[in-house]
């Protein structure tokens, strides 16, 4: 019999039931022979490997460990015995190869070991897990041996343990457990020595300054024969666990005297917890057993039954998880406006569903902000009709809006469109950069600015803004732009007619001042001449000598007369007391009868010219007070033409009738064209007048609704127009 295992009819049968696939493989890899032996895999057949180069099969992360191993057979002449690793697909296999020298080929021995090193790595993984879990749980083992009476230990309690195993003499153990926690561990001890191992031990230990809770449970005896016991277990350091027992407690405490009201409910409304507010605030006494209450059964609760499942069902499905308020909860408090709460849906270890609420009394923040509410409404209502354009900017969102409600150009913008824009959204492009230069230097510089500017409304008519741009900086709120634009276009008007007024009434007062003395002058000129001659009068004999003072004083007369009635004249048309008789007046009748009165007035080498005009116009006027201006106009050129003509005339424009007198005389230097027509000018001291004539002239021309003015080159001679319309307006 025992030559059966060297029998060579028995060698096949052998080889097939115990032997590796076998492959053998010429120098450059290619599978000259196989027998396929103990492996069922869909890769390893005959008809997929034979003739085939084994190294352009296999995945390159495999061919990279095989075939140095594979050149070194051919090259050393040695055995080579390694475990590999090939993914195919999905799959990944573990496979020992064991090369031989074989005739100058190399004879792989191929064993398939994929299901053995798949437990070797679950057991890896499962002690690389375990090994985690009691890092995680802070977790060692520990030993104990009553005739050593060395405590042994090892592993994650952080805690005296490590990885490798430390050794204590229970004595010196024992110093570092509290005294008062050592008869407890001693006692605990001596019970599992004795078998009984059902219970663990905690007790604490005192080590490097700080307590450390330790938890210790047995679970293997071992007694020897000569009496020596072992004991061993798990070390636990249940420190954290104890501290959150500790900080539990203190929470449980905080939540009992928080001034919120903090309930907990099973979802048919049964109360499983309420703190000391709720209590208080629903009158449920401390020795009242909560769990045969329910929650809407409670007189202050405020609600029924249909509406706590509700509202159950709403926490159930998360609808309130993010806050509800309840207006007028409890109807025997009315000063409670509403309670803002969180409702929360709790599953317990038990699997049942429980309801935890916190709310509290927000009556103060409603009655707060009912009160801000109005304020910001009046104050809405201020800004709104204050005549300010009121704008503020973000900064630090790209100066886009926060506030608006109006601003010197589009001022219709509502404030709801205009929010989370800028003025890039509104304005021109123009406008636009220039607004936010402004705003960008005063963002940088914290510098307020001031300025009036002259705009243009939707009209495009003028005004004026003061303008004030600031930056507001506060530890509350991002930094913000006020802008503050106030109409000032009536003050700015008004100031303005006040300064021309200003002018106005000090250039009258000069002129005044002087026409005071001018009249002064031209008063006492004619009465010291009727005064004196009249004396002379009286005391001459002779009676050609007494008519020519007599025609001196006459003369003198009439000067007066003229100056008093001129000064009168101007009083009484600009009070509007002489009332003006509009009727048809034809212009040419009235020329002639102007230059018939004025011929024999005409300085002497002066030809006074009555220019040829349209005989038929007719206007709407006052003939006389017509007959006046251009008498006065014709007077006025007397005074300054000492040679040459002077002549006038008119002729149609439009509905218009232009008329113009035009002298020779010395004319007017450019700079005083523009004052002739004021009260009291008289731009020659040296010419007789008051300085009135122009200025009647002026007064009647207006209200007859025509306009005057003058044209004059000094040392030429002057053009003094008037244009009178054709038809009057039915006002006048």
């Amino acid at each position: 019999m025992k030559n059966i295992l060297k029998q060579a009819e028995n060698a096949e049968r052998l080889l097939k039931l115990t032997s590796d696939t076998m492959l053998l493989l010429n120098r450059d890899g290619i599978c000259m022979d196989i027998a396929v032996h103990n492996v069922n895999l869909w890769f390893m057949k005959e008809e997929k490997l034979l003739g085939k180069n084994l190294f352009q099969l296999i995945p390159p992360s495999t061919y990279y460990q095989v075939y140095p191993e594979f050149k070194k057979v051919l090259t050393q002449k040695v055995r080579s015995v390694h475990n590999y690793e090939m993914t195919l697909g999905h799959t990944t296999y573990y496979f020992k190869c064991i090369m031989y020298p074989y005739d100058g080929m190399v004879l792989c021995q191929y064993r398939d070991i994929t299901e053995r090193s798949q437990r070797k790595l679950e057991l890896e993984k499962k002690n690389h897990e375990l090994n985690e879990i009691q890092k995680a749980a802070l977790i060692g083992n520990w030993q104990y041996d009553t005739q050593t009476r060395i405590f042994c230990y090892a592993g994650h309690t952080g805690i005296m343990c490590s990885e490798e195993v430390q050794h204590i003499n229970m004595d010196n153990y024992l110093e570092l457990i509290l005294p008062e926690d050592r008869k407890s561990f001693t006692g605990w001890m001596k019970e599992n020595l004795k078998g009984k191992m059902e219970n663990s031990v905690d007790y604490r230990i005192f080590l490097k300054g700080n307590i450390f809770y330790i938890r210790l449970k047995a679970f293997a005896r071992e007694r020897q024969k000569d009496g020596n016991v072992t004991i061993e277990g798990y070390i636990q350091n249940i420190t954290d666990i104890q501290k959150r027992r500790n900080d539990i407690n203190l929470l449980t405490h905080a939540i009992n005297n928080s001034t919120e009201d903090i309930y907990s409910a099973h979802e048919d409304g049964t109360l499983i917890f309420c703190n000391r507010c709720f209590k208080e605030r629903h009158g449920i006494g401390n020795g009242q057993d909560i769990t045969r209450m329910k929650i809407y059964d409670l007189p202050s609760y405020g609600r029924d039954e249909t509406s706590w499942k509700e509202f159950a069902n709403r926490v159930k499905r998360g609808e309130t998880n993010h806050g509800y308020i309840v207006y007028h909860p409890l109807p025997k408090r009315p000063e409670v406006l509403a309670i803002e709460g969180n409702a929360y849906w709790v599953t317990s270890d038990k699997g049942e569903g429980t309801i935890w609420t916190f709310g509290r009394d927000v009556s103060t923040r409603i009655r707060h902000e009912q009160q801000i509410k109005q304020f910001n409404q009046i104050l809405d209502k201020i800004i709104e009709n204050l005549p300010a354009g009121i704008v503020v900017k973000d900064i630090n969102n790209n100066f886009k809006y926060l506030y608006r409600n109006r601003e010197s150009y589009n001022r219709e913008i509502p404030i709801q469109e205009a929010l989370g824009k800028d003025d890039f959204d509104f304005y021109p492009l123009e406008t636009a950069q220039e607004k936010r230069a402004q705003d960008i230097e005063i963002a940088r510089t914290g510098k307020e600015m001031h300025w009036i500017a002259e705009e243009r409304d939707g009209n495009g008519n003028p005004i004026y803004l003061d303008k004030r741009k600031m930056k507001i900086e506060s530890n509350d709120f991002s930094p913000i732009l006020l802008n503050i634009e106030w109409d000032i276009t009536e003050m700015e008007q008004m100031k303005r007619e006040l300064l021309v007024a200003k002018e106005k009434a000090e250039t009258s007062d000069r002129l005044k001042s002087a026409f005071l003395a001018n009249m002064s002058h031209e008063i006492r000129t004619p009465l010291n001449a009727i005064v004196g001659f009249s004396r002379i009068i009286a005391e001459s004999t002779n009676e050609e000598e007494r008519l020519g003072y007599y025609e001196i004083v006459e003369s003198n007369n009439e000067r007066l007369l003229q100056l008093i009635n001129e000064i009168l004249d101007l009083s009484k048309i600009e009070s509007g007391i002489v009332e003006f008789t509009i009727t048809p007046v034809r212009l040419h009748p009235l020329c002639k009868e102007i230059h018939d009165a004025h011929i024999f007035r005409c300085p002497k080498g002066v030809e006074l010219i009555y220019e040829p005009s349209d005989e038929n116009i007719v206007i709407d006027g006052d003939k006389n007070r017509i007959f006046q201006v251009i008498s006065n106009l014709i007077g006025n050129a007397f005074k300054f033409t000492t040679a040459g003509h002077i002549s006038y005339g008119y002729h149609q424009e439009g509905k218009y009738v232009a008329f113009h007198v035009t002298d020779t005389g010395m004319g007017i230097a450019p700079d005083k064209v523009d004052r002739v027509f004021e009260r009291f000018v008289k731009l020659n001291t040296f010419a007789k007048g008051t300085g009135l004539g122009l200025a009647i002239c002026r007064v009647i021309v207006e209200r007859l609704g025509g306009t005057i003015g003058a044209d004059s080159k000094e040392g030429e001679g002057s053009c003094f127009w008037l244009r009178l319309p054709i038809t009057q307006k039915s006002n006048n």
